[in-house]
């Protein structure tokens, strides 16, 4: 949806996913190829420019090693597969450590290119994930620590590939600065750092956890163990200490926000891509008998290689007949999508048809409980759907509208007819201005809720609508298995809340 409205940034997110994600819907439609071709293409180049990066810090054997170990971890083979800010981020991480190492490598001449493409990719990087900018201070960590590369903060190199990154934030900044800074506010909300409580074990527990799921359990062992051995050698050696400085900034910054609240493992990825090289470095080195270090080896890559085609296609434990119910399949929330808008079309044109043949002038509109849920409807219904759309840039499919912006949602045209762009204070909520003349008043819409628990629809609905009752409850199927079960209500006269 992002990239069929294109802007400067969003309320989460830099531009950069929406702009892949449109020049590949332009060549292959929109479809599910459309949307994921460049996850594929960049794991793929991901992989060729980590295996030259691994190769000029130590040799082929290392790289080579370094690539079975990137291409077998679960997390990473996700990430190949999904077309999400991942991707791009890891590409443009592992694109500017190599041409940060080469800038270090080259005459004050030769270097300058490296240095100016340095910048651009951690301003691309950026542009995709916000995580990237970490890397500049990983960078000036590694030239102040360093007593051979300290000399180049006297020199112009890195200060050019600074400039060319500040050149690339101009996008985000305007955006924000015409909204409120939003996304500040959001990461703010991301971290913890609106919440007053102190330090929780259990949170910290939690997320040390999902790194053994989405790593693999003995692979990740490893990942900790190389990361141990560098600690003690990263002072004496170039190589080390140059992995070593793309990867501890970044993990203990999320784990130590992780004492507050867990957050999601794919956030510390870039660093431990940089812990793949140095894994398949130090057992290449390390002294174990050779059947042990054999038997490690093989089992640390099978169950990483095992829990990479199971994440990819859960349903081979179904089709093994092993019981495994879609609500603790971590992969439910991309199951049965195509299935569900295709239930909630054919109920809203029946509903449609319903209405002509009595002769009603009612309309309908679509609200869905949560933007994931919008989404999703969204990109699997047809968009010439008879549903009360004014123009192209209002969603085929609403959120809950809410007076404080929550998501992108929140800035896009609203059924509420409030503009929070216009809105004038830092959040967005007074004095808020609303759009007159509202198609939206007085009509039906569908609230589609995937929260099967709730017996009504929130009060939110209930306030802007004079009556609603339950029209269908249908469970989605897949294999036979009840992947969700969707909730749709009929909400009659609508009618703006209070600004």
């Amino acid at each position: 949806m992002w990239s069929e409205r294109l802007a400067p940034s969003y309320y989460s997110k830099g531009p950069g996913v929406a702009v892949a994600i449109r020049i590949s819907t332009t060549l292959f439609g929109d479809t599910a190829l459309g949307v994921r071709f460049f996850s594929a293409l960049l794991g793929l180049g991901t992989s060729v420019i980590l295996y030259t990066l691994a190769t000029s810090l130590y040799n082929d054997k290392v790289a080579a090693w370094a690539i079975v170990v990137l291409n077998l971890t679960p997390i990473f083979n996700a990430g190949s597969t999904l077309m999400t800010i991942d991707p791009l981020m890891i590409f443009f991480w592992c694109g500017s450590m190599l041409t940060f190492w080469r800038a270090l490598h080259r005459t004050s001449t030769a270097s300058d290119r490296y240095w100016l493409a340095t910048g651009l990719l951690v301003g691309l990087g950026f542009l995709c994930k916000y995580t990237c900018a970490l890397q500049l201070l990983s960078m000036a960590l590694l030239l102040g620590l360093s007593r051979r590369w300290r000399g180049q903060l006297g020199r112009k190199g890195f200060y050019k590939a600074l400039a060319v990154f500040l050149i690339c934030t101009i996008p985000v900044l305007i955006w924000n600065a015409q909204h409120h800074w939003i996304t500040v506010t959001h990461l703010k909300e991301r971290a913890g750092g609106d919440e007053s409580g102190g330090l929780h074990l259990s949170e910290f527990g939690e997320f040390l956890g999902m790194h053994f799921g989405v790593y693999s359990p003995i692979l990740f062992v490893g990942l900790l163990w190389a990361l141990y051995r560098t600690a003690g050698t990263f002072l004496h050696n170039d190589a080390e200490r140059f992995l070593a400085a793309f990867t501890f900034p970044i993990l203990a910054m999320y784990f130590a926000l992780s004492f507050r609240e867990a957050g999601e493992a794919n956030w510390t990825a870039p660093g431990f891509l940089s812990a793949g090289i140095l894994l398949a470095h130090f057992w290449d080195t390390v002294r174990l008998a050779p059947g042990w270090k054999r038997g490690l080896q093989n089992s640390a890559l099978f169950t990483a290689g095992a829990i990479s085609c199971v994440a990819l296609h859960t349903d081979i434990v179904r089709q093994l007949g092993i019981p495994w119910p879609y609500h603790r399949d971590p992969s439910y929330r991309l199951r049965g999508w195509e299935e569900t808008a295709e239930a909630v079309e054919d109920i809203t044109q029946s509903i449609l048809k319903d209405q002509v043949k009595r002769k009603q002038i009612d309309n309908v509109f679509l609200i869905a409980n949560r933007w994931q849920v919008a989404s999703e409807l969204s990109f699997y219904m047809r968009d010439d759907l008879a549903v009360i759309r004014p123009n192209p840039k209002y969603p085929l499919v609403h959120t809950i509208q809410s007076p404080l912006p929550e998501h992108q949602f929140s800035f896009w045209p609203r059924y509420d007819g409030i503009d929070i762009a216009k809105s004038g204070d830092s959040k967005g909520t007074s004095p808020a201005v609303r759009e007159p003349g509202s198609p939206f008043l007085g009509q039906t819409a569908l609230y589609i809720t995937d929260d099967s628990d709730r017996q009504n629809p929130p009060k939110s609905i209930q306030s802007t609508f004079e009556k609603f009752h339950l029209i269908r409850i249908m469970d989605v199927l897949r294999g036979g298995n009840v992947v969700r079960r969707i909730k749709i209500f009929a909400c009659y006269n609508y009618k703006h809340p209070p600004i």
